[in-house]
């Protein structure tokens, strides 16, 4: 599958100067930190709608939002250099220690450069087909003959038939799964204990975030002592069931060395152990794969399940072009192609719900962003929540609509105008990886059940680590889908689901 966000990313050049504003609604004494910490999302709403650079300042610290598509392209392909990641972020360090989302400058690019084949295009098929499994799975214990787990919407569990109308807090579930399918794909492991330790330290990464990104409280970046003492604990489970992890693998290495008729395992811990790095690096980029690399995938799907939940619409005609082409089976890397409409589907979701929904900068040297020079000290911030609904790209930029997902749409958007995975040097190293596999599964759990919500109340973002569901659930009544039996060969497309998003 060719992915939309691996294109190599032109030089931008501004011919005129961005607009640029002073934040309209600020405090004279917390400037706009007590707007975001009621609501960071309306925060970067207001600032989109107000100018393509908008100045403002959290207390003392001098802020640039930065939401017009030359401007960011200053920011993340013409001026990499005269950054660093943002202090809210470097912050985050007591977690992720030196690792590929916090550290900058050559350690990073050479630690990317390291990983970046556990990455690539030859592992795509063997992923694939193990996040095929593992969601066969997982949908096998949804449903095990006649019986499964049914649950009401209040939130009762109980045993019983397989009803239409059965519900299912599906979030956990799609959160359990992407994290086997990291954990299997990039160490070669997966187990309870692992599964254990990772899903309680991710909670407590997703408070960890909320906390230092919260401006506006009475000490900024303060983490509360409960916290502090959460995260020392489950961080130390981590740590020590990844050490003993490191030294099965390099126990395993040296019996290779010794035989020398087998490679050396080139998955991602693989390359971290081959490429001279002190333990603690090796941990600290261990720590934020199985972390990061879970959460966006898993936020994603969720988001992915709710709209289709919420439009049943375009839910039918997603899962007529997929059972079309597919007939029940699991979309391979060919297929992957082809599906337009799934494809629209997904981009339409993560133009809506960004699982990376803002991006943070610290300049360290002079610098010109859309035509404005920029102080040394100052934070940078880049959201992608905003720009992704503004009304200067987008037609009825709120509503979710896949068909607006045309070739000739695509060409017409400015690059920065959608930017899910980030861009320039530092877009996301697993990128591919990640649309392929929630494509995936997405294919499958679409052409398997009709969603639909519990009631209509929206359901509020969260800003953790990733943006996702708040409370960490998403209850869903379920409805099995007839599909026809697969065939030998793929049936003609059904051109009536497939012009919606051709």
């Amino acid at each position: 599958m060719s992915c939309p966000f691996h294109t190599p990313a032109p030089s931008y050049c501004s011919t005129a100067p961005v607009s640029l504003a002073q934040y309209p609604h600020e405090s004279w004494l917390f400037g706009g930190a007590r707007d975001v910490a009621r609501n960071a999302l309306e925060f970067f709403e207001r600032c989109e709608q107000t100018a393509g650079i908008v100045r403002t300042r959290f207390l003392v610290k001098r802020v640039y939002v930065v939401t017009d598509p030359a401007a960011i392209a200053d920011v993340l392909v013409n001026h990499p250099k005269s950054f660093v990641k943002p202090y809210v972020l470097r912050r985050m360090k007591v977690l992720f220690g030196n690792g590929l989302l916090t550290s900058s400058g050559e350690q990073w690019a050479n630690h990317r450069h390291l990983v970046q084949p556990a990455f690539g295009a030859e592992c795509m098929t063997g992923f694939l087909r193990l996040v095929r499994e593992s969601t066969e799975e997982m949908l096998s214990s949804w449903c095990v003959g006649d019986r499964c787990v049914r649950e009401s919407c209040d939130g009762e569990t109980r045993d019983g038939d397989v009803r239409d109308g059965d519900v299912r807090d599906v979030y956990p579930e799609i959160v359990d799964l992407c994290m086997k399918n990291v954990a299997q794909t990039m160490f070669g492991v997966y187990d309870e204990e692992m599964g254990s330790i990772v899903r309680a330290l991710a909670a407590t990464c997703h408070d960890l975030a909320h906390a230092v990104l919260n401006v506006g409280q009475a000490l900024p970046f303060h983490l509360p002592g409960r916290l502090k003492r959460r995260l020392k604990s489950e961080l130390g489970a981590l740590n020590d069931y990844l050490g003993r992890l490191i030294d099965q693998r390099r126990n395993d290495q040296r019996r290779i060395d010794q035989r020398r008729n087998e490679p050396p395992r080139r998955d991602f811990l693989g390359l971290l152990l081959s490429g001279g790095l002190s333990r603690q690096a090796v941990l600290d980029e261990s720590v934020t794969m199985l972390l990061a690399g879970h959460e966006t995938t898993a936020s994603a799907l969720a988001w992915s399940l709710y709209l289709l939940a919420r439009h049943p619409k375009h839910a039918d005609a997603l899962a007529a072009d997929l059972e079309s082409h597919l007939h029940g089976d699991a979309p391979s890397m060919s297929d992957l192609e082809d599906l337009t409409s799934l494809r629209a589907t997904l981009d339409e979701t993560l133009r809506l719900y960004p699982p990376t929904h803002r991006i943070g900068r610290t300049v360290v040297s002079p610098v010109v962003i859309g035509g404005h020079k920029i102080p040394v000290g100052a934070d940078v911030l880049v959201p992608q929540w905003a720009v992704h609904r503004s009304a200067r790209w987008y037609d009825r930029p709120l509503d979710f609509l896949p068909e607006r997902w045309t070739p000739a749409f695509r060409r017409s958007l400015p690059k920065f105008a959608y930017f899910p995975f980030s861009g320039g040097p530092r877009i996301c190293v697993g990128t591919q990886l990640a649309y392929s596999e929630v494509a995936v599964i997405l294919g499958l759990l679409a052409q398997r059940f009709r969603y639909s919500l519990c009631d209509e109340m929206l359901l509020v973002p969260y800003e953790g680590l990733t943006l996702l569901p708040a409370g960490g659930h998403l209850r869903l009544k379920l409805k099995r889908r007839s599909m026809t039996p697969a065939a030998p060969n793929h049936a003609a497309p059904n051109h009536a689901a497939q012009a919606v998003y051709s």
